[in-house]
């Protein structure tokens, strides 16, 4: 008989401990820390342009934040066919337009973590699924990854990131500014020989003249 009173008790004390306990719930008014849909409606916009012009199909997106944003990852794929000369190309105008403008939006620029934002800040892939690449010539580059401020370009034979070790001659990386300026220096070669430029040629000085500070023509 004691020990069913006591029992009962014990249950009962367990019932009141459990059904008076407050919940703890925290105090507003509650403090929006980004402007998430603005980040959003940038990506969006951003990506249908580059869909246009770049023909890279956005699969993916999202941001890693605190107080400010602090990493903004993309995951693109395309079905085009690049060596390594027009994948960096392409990776670097992508990069350069995005984050022009996220430093100069009215609102977000204000809500990175640091100003401006960087490629160390990116985590951008473009997966390539282009068949011949795939199933013909695997030499071709099969994915292009920004990530920690460097570009690593993969064969479609190296895609697999189940495979261990670099393969030098299917797998390759390189700081951004290195592909930054291998890019620009591909870009202005490719607009020097336009058929523009190629019928109408710049005058160019003798070259047997060695001055320094050549007069404009």
């Amino acid at each position: 008989m004691r020990l069913t009173l006591l029992a009962c008790l014990v249950f009962g004390m367990g019932l009141s401990m459990t059904s008076c306990q407050k919940k703890v719930v925290g105090e507003g008014p509650w403090v929006k820390k980004i402007d998430s849909e603005e980040l959003s409606r940038l990506v969006i916009y951003f990506s249908a342009q580059m869909k246009q012009e770049k023909h890279v199909e956005l699969e993916d997106s999202w941001a890693a934040y605190e107080d400010y944003i602090q990493k903004l990852c993309l995951r693109y794929s395309s079905q085009r066919l690049l060596n390594l000369y027009d994948a960096r190309l392409l990776v670097v105008e992508l990069v350069e337009e995005l984050l022009s403008r996220i430093n100069n939006h009215a609102i977000l620029s204000f809500e990175v973590e640091k100003f401006p934002f960087s490629v160390e800040d990116l985590d951008v892939k473009i997966t390539f699924e282009n068949f011949y690449g795939r199933f013909v010539d695997e030499q071709y580059v099969g994915m292009v990854w920004l990530q920690g401020g460097c570009v690593h370009f993969y064969a479609f034979n190296r895609k697999d990131m189940s495979i261990s070790g670099i393969d030098w001659s299917s797998q390759r990386f390189e700081p951004y500014f290195k592909s930054r300026e291998l890019a620009l220096i591909k870009r202005e070669t490719d607009l020097s020989m336009s058929p523009d430029n190629v019928e109408n040629p710049p005058k160019k000085p003798s070259a047997y003249t060695y001055d320094r500070y050549p007069q404009e023509l």
